[in-house]
């Protein structure tokens, strides 16, 4: 035992000062490695809750706190993030978020500086912590901020092996609490740029024109968009290079010499510094086409002028061809159609002048009779070339009225009869056909056409049919023949100009009659279509016109009740409102004026980031939505407002493809009209759509339909299961109140499209089961065990009897 006490005591002591340096120089050398080591964290790691967690225990573990928690604050000044040290998960959740400006939080909120108490108890603010925190008598605590704004909190709790922090901690504290405010800036400022960049890569990728970038020297090809992709006939590839483009297609000048590889535009761009503008560039693909495109291309220069990479932007000009060739037919068809009327006339006049003998009365008759007729013929060519260039700017006007459609058809027959045509026609109605809302010589018109063009390919002999029918709120015309009938891959290119699909066959004409009956029927806020089973099996044509509804149950600009989820109420005589979204400020001033003009009250954006906000602030009673939008789409925009509302939506689009307006249709929408569109058809078919939203049966009180926990009030159109309202959109609750009103029957799939979309979806099974999918999700029926809508497999649906 003394020979150990020797032995301990024969060692030098260390000096207490030379002891407490040596442990501050570890100190001071373990805050500089963790201050490094976090400055290389906040400039290399996205994962910004990783480094804000790094700063709180760092801030801990140098200060010698047992317990310590960072708080982040969003826009609005609630928590969004909270990070904790010394604390289990399970402690952390049962914590929960720290309460929102109470106590010392609201004070290190409202402070400029850190704070630093040795008895937390003892601040008359200490309240507000929950009863469940970790012990806390010592506090050190700061605001994290970035100039002048707050962006969260740090605080430390319980110094270990001491009364309290120090003035050192406090230094400390306050470095992590700028090394975290740094954090939150780099972060915030990382996802303003993602953000950007995802909103520029979406506009770039939504671009019609090909966009290829491509970087100095390398040749790296940095930025290839979709139609780009489509022109090259290949999906982009990381390490893709000017060499795996130029190896993907032959390229052809306009002579047909093939370009060199460093004559190709990016290359000139990059190598030469060129800028080139419009150069036709033909390109041969593999699989044997030719696309003809327009290229333009830019060199993209650094600040001391060294080119750093290209751009090129390529235009596939394959439908601008088209439209040369149709437009070198169309005058050649014009001239002819304008010449063969002028020479009869000129005939007829010269032989009337200049005949050698007397003519007598029957032959001057005839002269003059081809004189009038062939004058008809030249101005309805002229009507026609009007009305098409009317149609296409989107300002052809109709002046509706009251009419009783089948004497307009009767009309239409008649004048057909007296032109000596050689086919019987028959006009089939219903002896109780409600009034329509039309101008009658536009639709005399397009009768007047359709029964011409029945009578031009169809046999002397065969019938001819008109038939109108009743639908829910429109009255369907249908012309029928049994002629020659129409090609399935001629049927989409039936309505546009200068479509000619029995040119083979030898019949003459403009190409405009269809063209303009679509214009007209679109005009009234119908539809047009064709139906034909083949070759020699005839052909249908339908349109469809509004009935005219009494004031008190059509929905006009007055709209008495708003059919939305809610059933909301407005009062007697306050204007509808309608939120009109699109990006280009002329079509905003259209919309609004037009909407105004008509007697409603217009709510406008070109911001498609406020939209939902306006959809739930506003409450409209229509949205009219453009598809193409920056930074998003309608069809997102459409999905958002689902989510919450049933507010009927038209989708404004200037597109050409039927697949976006069945898409739309399948997510909820309620209508589409294609740019450009005259004034008169966007108000038709605002009417149409607030018309629908009002009860089938306005003029028959209906009792609550009531199946188990399911209740439909028809006469507030609300829907609720279990006393939940159930938020439906107008096709979704026109789609159920047809299943409630034939509770017990079978309703099959062309039935539903008829009653709910109308004919001209015949056949369109698919968009039934996607509505049904998603009534029965809002409604919580099993498909597999359905309470209230069973199928009827490759049949239809059906709601059982109550």
């Amino acid at each position: 035992m003394g020979a150990r006490s020797r032995r301990e005591s024969t060692g030098p002591r260390e000096d207490p000062a030379v002891q407490h340096l040596r442990e501050e120089n570890e100190r001071l050398r373990k805050l500089v490695s963790l201050v490094g080591r976090l400055g290389r964290r906040i400039t290399t790691s996205p994962d910004t809750p990783a480094v804000l967690q790094d700063v709180v225990d760092a801030a801990c573990d140098l200060t010698g706190a047992r317990y310590g928690a960072l708080a982040t604050f969003d826009a609005s000044g609630r928590v969004d993030r909270f990070m904790t040290h010394g604390i289990s998960p399970q402690e952390r959740d049962r914590i929960g978020q720290l309460p929102q400006g109470l106590g010392l939080l609201a004070v290190l909120r409202e402070s400029q500086t850190p704070m630093r108490l040795a008895d937390r108890a003892k601040h008359p603010r200490s309240v507000g912590f929950p009863d469940n925190h970790p012990p806390m008598k010592s506090f050190l605590g700061a605001p994290i901020r970035h100039g002048d704004d707050l962006l969260g909190n740090l605080y430390l709790t319980e110094k270990v092996g001491a009364e309290e922090f120090t003035p050192d901690d406090e230094e400390l504290l306050v470095l992590f609490s700028a090394q975290a405010a740094m954090a939150i800036r780099d972060s915030d400022v990382h996802q303003r740029v993602e953000a950007e960049r995802a909103r520029l890569r979406g506009l770039v990728d939504a671009s019609p024109m090909g966009v290829v970038v491509a970087e100095a020297g390398t040749g790296k090809v940095l930025l290839t968009n979709r139609e780009a992709e489509r022109l090259l006939n290949r999906t982009s590839q990381p390490g893709d290079t000017l060499k795996t483009h130029e190896q993907a297609a032959v390229y052809r000048r306009p002579d047909g010499r093939v370009y060199q590889p460093d004559e190709l535009p990016l290359q000139r761009c990059l190598t030469r510094g060129e800028r080139i503008q419009a150069e036709e560039v033909r390109f041969e693909l593999p699989d044997g086409r030719t696309i003809p495109t327009l290229v333009n291309a830019a060199p993209v220069y650094s600040s001391d002028g060294t080119i750093t990479a290209a751009i090129a932007v390529i235009q596939d000009i394959t439908p601008l061809q088209e439209v040369e060739r149709l437009r070198s037919e169309f005058l050649g068809m014009v001239s002819h159609e304008l010449k063969t009327p002028l020479t009869a006339i000129k005939g007829s006049a010269a032989t009337a002048l200049g005949s050698q003998r007397a003519l007598n009365d029957v032959e001057t008759r005839e002269l003059f009779e081809i004189i009038d007729e062939q004058s008809d013929r030249l101005r309805d060519l002229v009507d026609n070339l009007l009305d098409i260039t009317r149609i296409e700017a989107g300002i052809l006007s109709v002046t509706t009225e009251r009419l009783d459609l089948r004497a307009v058809a009767e009309e239409a027959v008649a004048a057909f009869r007296r032109t000596g045509a050689a086919q019987e026609v028959r006009v089939e109605a219903p002896d109780e056909l409600p009034m329509v809302r039309a101008d009658r010589r536009r639709i005399g018109q397009v009768l007047s056409n359709l029964l011409n063009n029945a009578a031009k390919f169809s046999p002397p002999g065969h019938p001819i049919t008109v038939r109108i029918e009743p639908q829910a709120d429109q009255a369907a015309v249908q012309v029928r023949d049994r002629g020659h009938g129409i090609p399935a891959d001629k049927l989409p290119h039936l309505f546009k100009k200068f479509s000619r699909v029995h040119e083979d066959r030898g019949i003459s004409g403009t190409g405009l009659g269809l063209a303009i009956c679509k214009g007209i029927v679109e005009a009234h806020g119908g539809r047009i279509w064709v139906e034909s089973p083949g070759i020699g099996q005839g052909t249908v044509i339908t349109f469809t016109v509004p009935f005219e509804f009494d004031q008190a149950v059509a929905a006009g600009p007055d709209v008495t009740r708003r059919a939305d989820h809610v059933g909301h109420v407005r009062k007697a005589g306050e204007r509808a409102r309608i939120l009109a979204v699109d990006d280009e400020p002329q079509v905003l001033r259209l919309l609004n004026r037009t909407l105004e003009e008509a007697g409603y009250r217009p709510i406008s954006t070109d911001d498609p980031g406020r939209v939902v906000q306006l959809v739930e602030l506003e409450e409209p009673d229509l949205v009219l939505l453009d598809i193409m939008l920056p930074g998003t789409s309608g069809f997102e925009l459409l999905e958002r407002i689902r989510e919450f509302s049933g507010v009927p939506v038209i989708f404004l689009t200037a597109s050409d493809e039927s697949d976006d307006a069945v898409r739309a249709l399948k997510m909820g929408a309620d209508d589409y009209i294609r740019k450009p569109f005259a004034p008169s058809e966007l108000l038709a078919r605002i009417e149409a759509v607030l018309r629908r939203r009002v009860l089938p049966d306005t003029l028959e009180v209906r009792l609550p339909f009531v199946l188990g926990d399911l209740e439909m009030n028809f006469a507030e159109r609300r829907v609720t299961v279990g006393g939940r309202a159930v938020k439906l959109s107008a096709t979704e609750y026109k789609l159920l109140y047809e299943l409630a009103t034939n509770a017990g029957r079978v309703l099959t799939h062309e039935q539903i499209l008829q009653r709910v979309w109308g004919p001209e979806y015949s056949g369109e099974t698919e968009l039934v089961r996607s509505f049904i999918r998603n009534l029965r999700r809002k409604l919580g029926d099993d498909a597999r065990n359905p309470k209230y809508i069973e199928t009827e497999p490759q049949v239809g649906y059906r709601v059982p009897k109550r």
